[in-house]
């Protein structure tokens, strides 16, 4: 039978092969891309972010939680003896593809009516440009259009409309 938590993060629980009744393995083998919780995954983007060069971000189905370790060899170390039933899972960056960071879709946001089909050209421009569209939001000063190029940021706000915060984006950036 699955426990909650099981269940809820979307674990497998090896099934026997002669009868079909659960059993319960020695050895825990599930990979990254078994695991279907989108939080999960979304927390696991934020903090593969934030990672230097060689450390390993894990998570230990046992206790829900992910721990970063400084190299290969402190996470081997940690899946051996008593730790083998914490259940460590590595988290592979190509698994989370999407909870990452989620760049800015135009045929979205003219879905969501926050964009007409006629402002793709100040989109083209800016791409043409070497700028990226990195946050659209509405806030208490109106449009705000965050856009980068590099380690640059730039923010350009309008009262009235997406549109309008768009085009003077595009027109202002070199």
């Amino acid at each position: 039978m699955k426990t909650f938590k099981e269940l809820m993060e979307g674990f497998p629980v090896a099934k026997d092969k002669k009868d079909g009744k659960e059993k319960k393995t020695s050895k825990f083998d599930m990979k990254w891309k078994d695991i279907k919780n989108r939080h999960i995954k979304r927390e696991a983007g934020q903090l593969l972010k934030a990672l230097d060069k060689k450390e390993i971000l894990a998570y230990s189905a046992e206790h829900g939680e992910f721990t970063v370790f400084k190299d290969e060899m402190e996470f081997i170390q940690a899946k051996k003896g008593k730790g083998e039933k914490m259940k460590w899972v590595r988290v592979e960056s190509k698994n989370i593809v999407g909870y990452i960071e989620e760049a800015f879709n135009f045929k979205g946001a003219v879905k969501l009516g926050m964009l007409d089909k006629y402002d793709e050209p100040y989109i083209k421009d800016l791409k043409k440009k070497g700028w990226e569209i990195d946050e659209f939001n509405l806030t208490s000063k109106g449009y705000e259009i965050t856009i980068k190029k590099g380690s640059k940021k730039v923010m350009y706000t309008d009262r009235k409309s997406p549109s309008k915060a768009l085009a003077l984006a595009a027109k202002k950036a070199k």
